[in-house]
C-alpha cells in the first residue's frame, strides 16, 4: 500500500512537466481574425502562452482586423495596433484578452514579431536636423533630456520606455504632483542631471537607452556620441514641424505609437480648421505680445507660440523678430501697444505683475484688463507638445469669447484620456483651462 501511494504521488508530482504545452496553457480566449493575420497573431500568442490560439470564424472574444469599418467612431481612444495598419477589437472584453492586447503592442510584442518577421529588425528615420538615424527596434528604454520630447513618448503611448526624462513644467510642487499622478515613476525619471544644456554622462551610461531624443538645439552632442547610442533631434517651432517630430516619434516606437501618432494629427488639424474657420470672417485681428519668463522676454515670429496666435485668429506683435526669445524694452513694447497679452505657463511673471506696475499702465492691454497667463496642466500648453492644441482652443475663447464653438474643459478631459491615458480629477476639470 506505502509502495501503491509513493507512486500516485510520483506520477502526480511529474504530470504537470509531461504535458503538452496546449494543455498546460488552454486558450483563455478565442481570436477572429482573417487567415493573413494569423500568423502574425499566433507569434503574438506563442510567445505569450506557449500555446497555440484557438481561432474562429465569427463570435470570437478578439477580433483582430484590418478593415477600417471596425474602427471606432467619435472621441475614443485608438484600438492596439500590433501590425500597421492592423488592430485588436474586444467583442468580449476580459483581462486575459486585454493582457494579450497589451501585450502585442509592448516591446515584447514588438520582438515577437520582429523574430517571426511581421515588424522590421531597424527603422531609419530622417531627424529635424537633417540627420540619417538607423534605429534597432524594439526600442524598450529612451532617454528624452528635452522635455518636448518626453511629452511626446507620453502622447504617442509609450511612456513606460522612458528611463530618464526632463519634464518642463514640473518644477512647483502643483505640476510635480500632476505629473506623479500620470506616472508613479515621475520623481525617479526626473531624478538626473538631463537638460539641453548639460548631462551626466555616467548616468547616461547606466541607464544604457537604446535612443536619446532631444532638440537639434543641444550643447552636449559631441560628448554623447562617445557612447554609440543612437539619438534623434527634433525642432519642432511650427505646427507642421510639430505634426513631422509627432510621426517622427510613432515611426520609431512600432505600429500602436504610430496610429496614436497619426489620431492626434487627425485631432490637431480637426481643433485648428474648427478654429481658423469661426475666425476667418474677422476684418481686423487682434495684436498680441506673448512674454515668457520676464515681462520683456517676448517671442519671435519663428516660435510656435507665434503660430498658435495666428491660429487662434490674433496677431503677433513681436512676429518681426527672429532667433529664439528676444530682450526688449518698454519703449519697444509701448509702440506695439499690444491689444492683448499673454504670459507663459511657466516662470514668476504674472498678470498681476503687469497690471501693478506703473510703467506698464500706459499698454492698451493692461488698461483694458486683457492681460492672461497661459494654462498648463503639466507640460506648457505654448510649447510644441501634443498638449498645445488646449492652448490653441484657449487662447482663441479669450480673445473672441463665444466665438469659438469648444469647450476648452471637455477638450482637456478627452485630450489626457486619449492621449496620456489619464482622467482628470473630477474636481479640477473646470480649472484644468485656467477658469
Amino acid at each position: 500500500m506505502r509502495r501503491l501511494t509513493c507512486f500516485v504521488l510520483i506520477v502526480l508530482l511529474l504530470a504537470p512537466l509531461s504535458a503538452p504545452a496546449s494543455l498546460a496553457q488552454s486558450a483563455p480566449f478565442t481570436i477572429e481574425a482573417a487567415a493573413e493575420l494569423q500568423p502574425a497573431l499566433t507569434a503574438l500568442y506563442k510567445a505569450r502562452y506557449g500555446a497555440e490560439p484557438t481561432f474562429v470564424t465569427d463570435d470570437g472574444d478578439l477580433i483582430a482586423t484590418n478593415d477600417p469599418a471596425f474602427l471606432p467612431s467619435g472621441r475614443v481612444r485608438v484600438p492596439p495596433h500590433f501590425l500597421p495598419d492592423s488592430f485588436l477589437v474586444m467583442a468580449r472584453p476580459s483581462a486575459e484578452a486585454e493582457a494579450f492586447a497589451a501585450f502585442a503592442v509592448s516591446p515584447d510584442g514588438q520582438a515577437a514579431l520582429i523574430e517571426g518577421g511581421f515588424l522590421p529588425k531597424s527603422v531609419t528615420v530622417t531627424d529635424q536636423a537633417g540627420n540619417t538615424v538607423e534605429v534597432a527596434q524594439p526600442i524598450r528604454r529612451i532617454l528624452t533630456p528635452y522635455s518636448i520630447a518626453t511629452y511626446l513618448v507620453y502622447g504617442v503611448g509609450a511612456a513606460d520606455r522612458l528611463v530618464g526624462a526632463g519634464y518642463l513644467g514640473t518644477r512647483d510642487p502643483v505640476g510635480a504632483a500632476r505629473m506623479s499622478a500620470i506616472d508613479p515613476r515621475f520623481p525617479t525619471l526626473s531624478g538626473y542631471t538631463l537638460n539641453q544644456r548639460e548631462i551626466n554622462i555616467e548616468q547616461v551610461a547606466q541607464l544604457a537607452p537604446d535612443l536619446i531624443v532631444t532638440s537639434a538645439r543641444t550643447a552636449w552632442l559631441d560628448t554623447v556620441r562617445e557612447l554609440n547610442i543612437p539619438f534623434v533631434l527634433l525642432e519642432g517651432e511650427s505646427p507642421e514641424l510639430l505634426k513631422e517630430s509627432v510621426r517622427l516619434m510613432g515611426a520609431l516606437l512600432g505600429p500602436n505609437a504610430r496610429a496614436q501618432a497619426e489620431a492626434w494629427i487627425a485631432y490637431y488639424d480637426d481643433i485648428f480648421t474648427a478654429v481658423v474657420e469661426a475666425t476667418k470672417d474677422l476684418t481686423e485681428r487682434p495684436s498680441v505680445l506673448f512674454i515668457g519668463t520676464a515681462p520683456l522676454r517676448v517671442i519671435s515670429g519663428q516660435m510656435y507660440q507665434t503660430d498658435i496666435i495666428a491660429a487662434a485668429g490674433g496677431r503677433s506683435v513681436s512676429a518681426e523678430l527672429g532667433g529664439y526669445w528676444n530682450d526688449v524694452n518698454l519703449e519697444q513694447v509701448a509702440l506695439w501697444n499690444p491689444e492683448v497679452i499673454v504670459i507663459a505657463p511657466y516662470g514668476e511673471v504674472t498678470p498681476q505683475t503687469l497690471k501693478e506696475s506703473p510703467e506698464w499702465a500706459i499698454i492698451k492691454a493692461v488698461q483694458d484688463g486683457k492681460v492672461y497667463k497661459m494654462p498648463s496642466w503639466v507640460a506648457p500648453w505654448d510649447t510644441p507638445v501634443m498638449d498645445s492644441v488646449l492652448g490653441v482652443i484657449w487662447l482663441a475663447q479669450k480673445l473672441f469669447p463665444g466665438r469659438v464653438n469648444l469647450d476648452c474643459a471637455l477638450e482637456a478631459q478627452f485630450f489626457f484620456e486619449v492621449f496620456y491615458n489619464h482622467k482628470l480629477p473630477e474636481a479640477e476639470i473646470a480649472a484644468v483651462c485656467g477658469s
